[in-house]
Protein backbone atom coordinates (compact mmCIF):
# COMPACT_ATOMS: atom_id res chain seq x y z
CA UNK A 1 0.00 0.00 0.00
CA UNK A 2 2.93 2.43 0.67
CA UNK A 3 4.57 1.81 -2.85
CA UNK A 4 0.85 2.80 -4.27
CA UNK A 5 0.81 6.10 -2.33
CA UNK A 6 4.24 6.57 -3.43
CA UNK A 7 3.62 5.80 -6.72
CA UNK A 8 0.52 8.53 -6.88
CA UNK A 9 2.40 11.63 -5.52
CA UNK A 10 5.50 10.85 -7.67
CA UNK A 11 2.40 10.34 -10.77
CA UNK A 12 0.59 13.80 -9.39
CA UNK A 13 2.82 16.51 -10.68
CA UNK A 14 3.45 14.57 -14.08
CA UNK A 15 -0.31 13.84 -14.56
CA UNK A 16 -1.44 17.57 -13.65
CA UNK A 17 0.99 19.12 -16.30
CA UNK A 18 0.08 15.95 -18.88
CA UNK A 19 -4.06 17.03 -18.27
CA UNK A 20 -3.18 20.96 -17.81
CA UNK A 21 -1.36 20.71 -21.12
CA UNK A 22 -3.35 19.00 -23.31
CA UNK A 23 -6.67 20.34 -22.14
CA UNK A 24 -5.03 23.81 -23.18
CA UNK A 25 -4.02 22.96 -26.46
CA UNK A 26 -7.50 21.32 -27.02
CA UNK A 27 -9.38 23.74 -25.53
CA UNK A 28 -7.14 26.86 -27.92
CA UNK A 29 -7.75 24.45 -30.92
CA UNK A 30 -11.21 24.81 -30.84
CA UNK A 31 -12.44 28.29 -29.26
CA UNK A 32 -14.84 30.07 -30.55
CA UNK A 33 -14.60 33.68 -30.95
CA UNK A 34 -16.89 34.18 -27.96
CA UNK A 35 -15.98 32.17 -25.60
CA UNK A 36 -13.19 33.07 -23.03
CA UNK A 37 -9.86 30.83 -22.95
CA UNK A 38 -9.86 30.73 -19.05
CA UNK A 39 -12.86 29.46 -18.29
CA UNK A 40 -13.65 27.09 -20.97
CA UNK A 41 -9.59 25.48 -20.05
CA UNK A 42 -10.60 25.67 -16.37
CA UNK A 43 -14.02 23.62 -16.69
CA UNK A 44 -12.27 21.38 -19.04
CA UNK A 45 -9.01 20.85 -16.59
CA UNK A 46 -11.00 20.28 -13.81
CA UNK A 47 -13.20 17.73 -16.00
CA UNK A 48 -10.44 15.70 -17.16
CA UNK A 49 -8.89 15.68 -13.87
CA UNK A 50 -11.55 14.11 -11.83
CA UNK A 51 -12.59 12.31 -14.28
CA UNK A 52 -10.11 11.39 -17.00
CA UNK A 53 -7.33 10.88 -14.41
CA UNK A 54 -8.74 7.85 -13.00
CA UNK A 55 -9.62 6.56 -16.11
CA UNK A 56 -6.42 6.79 -17.46
CA UNK A 57 -4.93 4.94 -14.81
CA UNK A 58 -7.60 1.88 -15.02
CA UNK A 59 -7.08 2.01 -18.97
CA UNK A 60 -3.02 1.85 -18.45
CA UNK A 61 -3.30 -1.05 -16.05
CA UNK A 62 -5.55 -2.89 -18.66
CA UNK A 63 -3.24 -1.94 -21.50
CA UNK A 64 -0.41 -2.97 -19.39
CA UNK A 65 -1.72 -6.22 -18.78
CA UNK A 66 -2.77 -7.57 -22.29
CA UNK A 67 0.50 -6.11 -23.82
CA UNK A 68 2.28 -8.19 -21.57
CA UNK A 69 0.25 -10.85 -22.71
CA UNK A 70 -0.69 -10.97 -26.25
CA UNK A 71 3.34 -9.63 -26.69
CA UNK A 72 5.35 -11.48 -24.59
CA UNK A 73 7.68 -12.65 -26.56
CA UNK A 74 8.49 -8.28 -27.79
CA UNK A 75 11.66 -6.77 -25.76
CA UNK A 76 10.43 -4.26 -22.84
CA UNK A 77 10.93 -1.36 -25.29
CA UNK A 78 8.76 -2.67 -28.05
CA UNK A 79 5.83 -2.86 -25.66
CA UNK A 80 6.82 0.62 -23.77
CA UNK A 81 6.55 1.72 -27.13
CA UNK A 82 3.30 0.13 -27.85
CA UNK A 83 1.57 1.18 -24.64
CA UNK A 84 2.93 5.11 -25.15
CA UNK A 85 0.97 5.31 -28.42
CA UNK A 86 -1.75 3.56 -27.24
CA UNK A 87 -2.49 5.26 -24.48
CA UNK A 88 -2.02 8.37 -26.13
CA UNK A 89 -3.95 7.69 -28.97
CA UNK A 90 -6.83 6.57 -26.65
CA UNK A 91 -6.51 9.51 -23.85
CA UNK A 92 -5.95 11.86 -26.48
CA UNK A 93 -9.52 10.42 -28.41
CA UNK A 94 -11.48 10.82 -24.93
CA UNK A 95 -10.11 14.23 -24.11
CA UNK A 96 -11.22 15.91 -27.74
CA UNK A 97 -14.95 14.59 -27.51
CA UNK A 98 -15.32 15.40 -23.81
CA UNK A 99 -13.52 18.99 -24.77
CA UNK A 100 -16.26 19.11 -27.71
CA UNK A 101 -18.95 17.96 -26.26
CA UNK A 102 -19.04 20.55 -23.33
CA UNK A 103 -17.59 23.73 -25.65
CA UNK A 104 -19.76 23.61 -28.42
CA UNK A 105 -22.95 22.88 -29.80
CA UNK A 106 -22.31 20.91 -33.01
CA UNK A 107 -24.85 20.94 -35.51
CA UNK A 108 -24.27 17.86 -37.33
CA UNK A 109 -22.11 14.87 -37.55
CA UNK A 110 -19.97 16.43 -39.85
CA UNK A 111 -19.38 19.39 -37.62
CA UNK A 112 -18.78 17.08 -34.95
CA UNK A 113 -15.92 15.02 -36.34
CA UNK A 114 -14.14 17.85 -37.79
CA UNK A 115 -14.04 19.37 -34.93
CA UNK A 116 -12.51 16.20 -33.71
CA UNK A 117 -10.17 15.57 -35.56
CA UNK A 118 -9.11 19.27 -35.33
CA UNK A 119 -8.33 18.44 -31.68
CA UNK A 120 -7.02 15.28 -31.64
CA UNK A 121 -4.67 16.60 -34.53
CA UNK A 122 -3.63 19.66 -32.62
CA UNK A 123 -2.72 17.91 -29.08
CA UNK A 124 -1.52 14.19 -30.44
CA UNK A 125 2.01 15.17 -31.03
CA UNK A 126 2.18 16.25 -27.57
CA UNK A 127 0.28 13.56 -25.79
CA UNK A 128 2.67 10.98 -27.80
CA UNK A 129 5.41 12.91 -26.54
CA UNK A 130 4.23 12.66 -23.08
CA UNK A 131 2.97 9.48 -23.11
CA UNK A 132 6.18 8.46 -24.52
CA UNK A 133 8.00 9.43 -22.05
CA UNK A 134 5.98 8.63 -19.32
CA UNK A 135 6.36 4.53 -20.62
CA UNK A 136 9.93 4.92 -21.43
CA UNK A 137 11.36 6.91 -18.82
CA UNK A 138 9.48 7.58 -15.83
CA UNK A 139 7.78 3.68 -15.86
CA UNK A 140 10.77 2.46 -15.68
CA UNK A 141 12.74 4.61 -13.20
CA UNK A 142 9.69 4.67 -11.06
CA UNK A 143 9.59 0.65 -11.00
CA UNK A 144 13.58 0.46 -10.09
CA UNK A 145 12.65 3.22 -7.08
CA UNK A 146 9.79 0.94 -5.67
CA UNK A 147 11.20 -2.04 -5.70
Amino acid sequence: MQSNLKKFFIMLPVMVTLIGTITAIMTFANLSVSQDFMPTWISNFVYAFLVLLPMGGIIFTVLNKLINQYFSAWSSLKKNILQGALMALIMESIMAVISILTTHNYTSIHNLSTLFFNSLLYALPVGLIFSLFMTLVLKPKLETYLS
